[in-house]
């Protein structure tokens, strides 16, 4: 089984600084990932950026190509 690392992004609209920052945390996997979407740990700062910059705001986990782990096969005599 090959896993990949998979990045929680909070991804937001500052419309009166014309900025659009990115919010990131790497996981080893994606069930991490969604482990905390699902248990909503992550609700409290995206709570907090919407009472100050407004709901234009949404948070997702992207899975990367890049590999965090991969079960090999045991070498056979």
């Amino acid at each position: 089984m090959i896993e990949f690392f998979t990045v929680l992004m909070i991804d937001y609209e500052m419309a009166a600084y014309d900025a659009a920052p990115l919010a990131s945390i790497v996981y080893a996997s994606e069930s991490h990932c969604q482990q905390v979407m699902d248990q909503g740990l992550a609700d409290p700062i995206y709570d907090h950026i919407v009472k100050l910059y407004g709901n234009d705001i949404f948070m997702t986990c992207v899975e990367t190509d890049v590999v965090s782990s991969a079960l090999r096969p045991r070498a056979r005599p």
